[in-house]
Parts: C-alpha cells; structure tokens; sequence
C-alpha cells in the first residue's frame, strides 16, 4: 500500500505542475492584453481544479489511518498523525496570507485608505492564501472520507452533552445565556472526555467546520465568475457571506488561541503529534463535567425531554 499511496501523490503532483506550466505560460504568452490583477484572477481560477486534485491525491494517500491511540514506552501519546499535524500548518500558513490581504480588500475601501503598494499584489497573496486553504480542505476531506476515527465528532446521543461541557468551559457571564439559550442542563454530571476536550468536540470543531465551509463555497463562487456568468444577486450574498465567514474565522483564531495557549501540552501536541500522556489526561480531567455547586441555579436551564438527538 505504500507504494500505491506514493504513486497517487506523483501523478497528483505531476498533473499540478503540468496545470501550472500550461497557466503561467499562457498568462506571460503577451497574446492577452491584461492588466497584473486580471491576470491574476485568470490564474488562480484556472488553477483551483489542479490544487482541490492535489489536496484529493495527498489525503486519499495519507490511508485510512489507525483507529486506536498509539502510546509509547516513555509516556507518550499521539494526540494526532504526522499528516494531521502538517495539515494544520499548511492551514495555518494558507490563512496567515488569505485573511489579512483579504480583510484589507474590504477594509481599505471602507476607510477609503491607500495603500503604500499596488491593490493587486494584495489580491495576488489572497489568491495565494486561498489556494494554500483549497489544498487543505480538500485533504482533509479526502482523508476523512476513508478514515475511520471520528473521535473529533460527540458520540450519537451525546452532542447537547458535548455542547453543555463546551459551555461550562465558558465564563459564567456568557455560559448562563447560552445554556439557556439552548436549553443545556450545565448542573448535570458528564463523563470525563476520553481523547478530546468538550470544547473541541462540541463547540471547536463543529464551528471549523461551518466557516471552512462557508469562506471555501463562497470564495470558489466568487471566482468562478471569471469563467462563468454568475448572477448578479448570488455574487453578491457570495461576498457578503465570504466576508462573513472571514471574520468568523478571526474570531474563531483568537478563541483558539485563548484555549490552547493556557494548556500547553495542547500546543506541543499539534506541533509535534505526540504528548505526555499524564499531561494530555490532567487537562481532560480538570474539564467542567459539571457546574459548580454556587453557579447552579444560574448554569441549570430546563433540558430537552427525552435522549439527544
């Protein structure tokens, strides 16, 4: 199996580098009389379906993965694989380049501000972002598909649990409205999160999930009306959502951040997989598995009859 998963990254790479000669040789042919930011639309949309099979052949590569958490003699742990760890940086460097060139294009003709540089190397490093970003959604996508861990995901029966643990994790001020915003029981026992905090599984991922979604759909509609008539009202909800989803994701980092830089040894996890054992599980134990004694009249809300659905 190793040497079908390498043989479907060379025929990925290859047909990426044989898309990207084709593009780059037609846009710097002279035959086209564009201008550096037109060109540098043409390039990108062309482009898209080369990256989206790239990021298809390295996650279908990647393999189902293994099931259960491998542990070493020394007290280690692997939180995540290799291939998760480097796709989280590949993400990480894809929005260090997307979201500030991008929120400038928004912001600078808001403000009616002039930048010291030319808009369109603004647009050239966005597009650039943008398709780091594509890369790593589709494999992840593709890896997902084909692996079976879902440990990222609340058991079946068990999200408003996991929603209710994510929401004790939260100050009193803002975990009183939203448990009663959904009707979350705070006060109520729960077990102690096995593999992932019920922060990550309850509330982290499932809003990676929706902004990843919404800024990728949005921005590939965006684009296509490069080769495609879009109308005119989709194109422009298409902008308006994919400015939304930009700052969906602003937010979403510095939460991330306000989380994981307190808890260290959830930093040296995605940066380098693996975790001492007894520090990963103190951090799972010390979760809110359920509200304080003084804050329960305030964290109880009237709960759902019946099991979760």
């Amino acid at each position: 199996m190793g040497a079908v998963r390498w043989l479907i990254v060379l025929v990925g790479v290859a047909l990426a580098g044989l898309g990207a000669v084709a593009i780059f040789g037609q846009a710097t042919s002279g035959t086209q009389p564009w201008d550096p930011e037109l060109s540098d639309n043409f390039i990108f949309v062309k482009s898209i379906p080369f990256v989206l099979g790239l990021g298809v052949a390295v996650g279908l590569a990647r393999g189902r993965g293994a099931g259960a958490q491998r542990r070493r003699a020394d007290g280690r742990v692997e939180r995540f694989r290799i291939g998760t760890v480097v796709g989280h940086w590949i993400m990480t460097i894809g929005f260090l380049l997307a979201l500030p060139t991008g929120m400038w294009q928004y912001l600078g003709g808001i403000l009616d501000v002039r930048a010291p540089i030319d808009l369109f190397l603004f647009y050239r490093v966005h597009y650039v972002g943008g398709a780091v970003v594509l890369f790593g959604v589709a494999s992840f996508l593709a890896y997902w598909s084909i692996n079976a861990d879902r440990s990222l995901l609340p058991p079946r029966g068990q999200w408003r649990a996991h929603l209710a643990g994510a929401t004790a994790e939260l100050p009193p001020r803002l975990s009183g409205p939203i448990a009663r915003l959904f009707r979350l029981d705070l006060a109520a026992r729960r077990p102690t999160p096995d593999r992932f905090t019920y922060y990550e599984t309850g509330f982290s991922f499932p809003v990676w999930t929706i902004a990843l979604a919404l800024i990728t759909v949005t921005g590939l509609i965006k684009a296509m009306r490069y080769v495609y008539p879009i109308p005119g009202g989709i194109l422009y909800w298409a902008s308006t959502f994919h400015v939304a989803s930009m700052v969906l994701i602003v937010l979403k980092v510095l939460d991330h951040l306000r989380y994981t830089l307190p808890r260290w040894p959830m930093m040296v996890a995605i940066a380098k997989g693996w975790v001492n054992e007894g520090s990963i599980r103190s951090l799972l134990a010390a979760e809110p598995t359920a509200a304080p004694a003084a804050d329960a009249d305030v964290a109880r809300a009237p709960a759902m009859s019946g099991s979760d659905r």
